[in-house]
C-alpha cells in the first residue's frame, strides 16, 4: 500500500494535468464498461480464435476472447460504425481495423513492460479506490457490495487485473507527460516560429506521365507484362514432404484443388489454390530463380510445373491458361504498365519530369511565372503564410495551400526541399523539388514576421502540446522497437482476410 505522501503526490499530478488525467479514466472506464457489459465485435475472426500476430519482449501478442487485443478491436470497429464508410473498400477497412488495435495492443504491452523494468508498481489500494469509484460494480453511482459479491471470483480477478494495467498505463503516461520543459526551450521554439513566408508554385504530377510513355515502357519490356491464368500449391520448408505431396500430384494430377485446400499455406488455398491471370512481374518476389519462373509461363493449359523452391519453402503451378501477351491498346494493360513503373521505376518518370520542370524555370526566367505556367498549360497553387517547421510539430503553423491542393505539403519532412524554399530571395524560383509523386517548381510570393502577440498562444497551451508530441513520439518510438516482432500482415491475410 502506497503511504501517504505517495498518494498526494498523485494527487498532485491529477491538479497539474487535469486533461490527461479525466481523459485516462474516460478511456479507462470506456474500456471496462465494454468489458463487462457490451457485446465484443466477432464478426472479422470466426468462432472467436486464439491468433497470435507477433511478440512484444517475448510475451504473444494474441487475440483472444475478451483480451485486451478484442476491447481495441471492439473500439475501433464502434469508431468505423459512428463515421461514413465505402462499403465498397470492405478489404481496406478490415485492414484498418485490425491494424488499429494491433498497434494500441503493442502500444499497451510496451509501456507495461518498461513500468515492470522502471519498478512502477500500483498498491492494491489505488485498484481498490479505482472500482469503487468508477468500476463495473456501481448502482446509481455508488458502489454496491451486493453486485460486487455477487460476481464470480474469476470475472472480478479478470476485472482487477484489467484496472491494475490500465492505471498503470495512465500513470506511466502521466509521469512521462510531467517532465518539465524549460522557457528557454519555448523561446526558442518561439524563434522559429518567424518569419513566415508565402509562395506560388506548380506541380508536374506523376500520374500526368503520358500514356504514350508508358506505352513505350511496356513494349520495351513486355515480357514483365504478360499474363497467365494460374493455380498454386504453397508448401512449408519441408523438402521430404513436399516431395511426397507432389509424388500424389504427379500419379494423380485430378487432385490439385484436393491437396491445395488441405495443405497450401497461402491465400489460395480455399479456392482450390486458384490464382485467376497473375501477371509476370508480380510474381518476382515468389521465386528464388527467375528462370523458374519463365518455365511456368510457357508451360501450356493444363500443365503443371516442377516443385520449385520459393524464399518461403516450395511451391507447384498449375496452368489453367497459357500465357497471353499484353495488350497496348488496353485501358487495363496500360494502367499496371504506368503502376509498375511508379513503384519499380520511378526515377525514370521523376527524370521525365524533372525535364519538363527545367523547361518551365528557364520559361519563368523570361516571361514570368504566370506567363509561363499559361504557355505549359499549368495552374498555380498559393500558400498561406508558414515558417519552418520541420517535421510539421504541433507548435507552428503547418503548410497550407490555399486551395487545398497538396503537393508541397511534403516539404515539411524533406530538409532539403525546406532548405531551399527559405533560401529564396523575393520573385525566385526554385529548382525542381522532387516531393512524393511530383516535381514542383516554387517562387517566393512575401515574407513577414510574427508579433509577440501572434505567439502568445504558446505560453498557454506549451506544455499540453508538448505533452501530446512525447505520446506520439512514444507511440512511434515502441511500434519501431527491437522487442517487437512484427508479423502482423502475414497472420492477418492468412487468418482474417481467408477467413471473409
Amino acid at each position: 500500500m502506497p503511504s501517504k505522501n505517495k498518494e498526494n503526490i498523485v494527487a498532485e499530478k491529477q491538479h497539474k494535468h487535469p486533461f490527461l488525467w479525466g481523459f485516462s479514466i474516460a478511456i479507462l472506464v470506456l474500456v471496462v464498461v465494454s468489458f463487462v457489459g457490451a457485446p465484443f465485435f466477432r464478426g472479422l475472426l470466426s468462432g472467436g480464435r486464439d491468433v497470435v500476430f507477433g511478440q512484444f519482449a517475448g510475451k504473444d501478442i494474441k487475440y483472444t476472447p475478451n483480451s485486451y487485443f478484442a476491447r481495441q478491436l471492439d473500439s475501433f470497429v464502434q469508431k468505423y460504425q459512428n463515421t461514413d464508410t465505402n462499403s465498397s473498400n470492405y478489404q481496406y477497412q478490415t485492414y484498418q481495423i485490425w491494424k488499429g488495435a494491433f498497434d494500441s495492443t503493442v502500444f499497451h504491452m510496451a509501456i507495461l513492460d518498461n513500468a515492470r523494468e522502471s519498478g512502477l508498481y500500483i498498491s492494491d489500494h489505488r485498484v481498490d479506490k479505482a472500482l469503487t469509484q468508477y468500476g463495473p460494480y456501481m448502482d446509481n453511482g455508488k458502489f454496491s457490495p451486493e453486485i460486487y459479491n455477487s460476481t464470480p471470483n474469476s470475472e472480478k480477478y479478470a476485472t482487477r487485473q484489467l484496472y491494475r494495467e490500465e492505471l498503470t498505463q495512465q500513470q506511466y503516461l502521466s509521469d512521462v507527460s510531467s517532465t518539465l520543459s524549460s522557457e528557454k526551450e519555448k523561446a526558442f521554439v518561439k524563434g522559429m516560429s518567424s518569419p513566415e513566408r508565402s509562395f506560388k508554385y506548380v506541380a508536374f504530377s506523376f500520374d500526368t506521365y503520358p500514356d504514350s510513355e508508358v506505352v513505350s515502357y511496356g513494349k520495351e519490356n513486355s515480357a514483365l507484362f504478360a499474363k497467365s491464368n494460374l493455380s498454386r500449391i504453397s508448401l512449408k520448408d519441408d523438402k521430404k514432404t513436399a516431395d511426397a505431396l507432389y509424388k500424389q500430384l504427379k500419379d494423380n494430377p485430378a487432385r490439385f484443388e484436393e491437396i491445395a485446400q488441405n495443405q497450401s499455406t497461402d491465400i489460395y488455398a480455399d479456392k482450390g489454390g486458384d490464382m485467376g491471370w497473375v501477371r509476370y512481374h508480380s510474381l518476382t518476389g515468389d521465386f528464388t530463380d527467375t528462370k523458374d519462373l519463365d518455365t511456368v509461363f510457357t508451360l501450356k493449359s493444363g500443365e503443371v510445373s516442377s516443385l520449385i523452391k520459393t524464399p518461403y519453402g516450395y511451391s507447384i503451378y498449375r496452368v489453367n491458361n497459357e500465357k497471353t501477351n499484353p495488350d497496348f491498346t488496353s485501358e487495363e494493360d496500360i494502367a499496371d504498365i504506368r503502376n509498375y513503373l511508379l513503384t519499380n521505376e520511378k526515377g525514370k518518370v521523376e527524370d521525365y519530369f524533372v525535364s519538363k520542370a527545367e523547361a518551365f524555370r528557364k520559361e519563368a526566367s523570361t516571361s514570368g511565372f504566370d506567363t509561363a505556367g499559361n504557355v505549359m498549360n499549368l495552374t498555380y497553387h498559393v500558400t498561406d503564410y508558414f515558417p519552418i517547421n520541420y517535421g510539421n510539430t504541433y507548435f507552428m503553423k503547418h503548410i497550407r495551400v490555399l486551395d487545398d491542393d497538396k503537393e508541397l505539403s511534403a516539404a515539411a519532412t524533406d530538409e532539403r526541399a525546406l532548405k531551399a524554399l527559405f533560401s529564396l530571395k523575393k520573385d525566385d524560383t526554385t529548382e525542381p523539388l522532387i516531393l512524393n509523386n511530383s516535381v514542383v517548381i516554387a517562387q517566393l510570393l512575401d515574407e513577414r514576421s510574427v508579433s509577440e502577440d501572434e505567439l502568445a498562444y504558446l505560453d498557454a497551451y506549451y506544455a499540453y502540446l508538448v505533452d501530446q508530441f512525447r505520446q506520439e513520439s512514444l507511440y512511434r518510438k515502441f511500434l519501431g522497437s527491437d522487442k517487437l516482432k512484427n508479423n502482423f500482415l502475414p497472420v492477418f491475410s492468412e487468418k482474417v482476410l481467408r477467413t471473409n
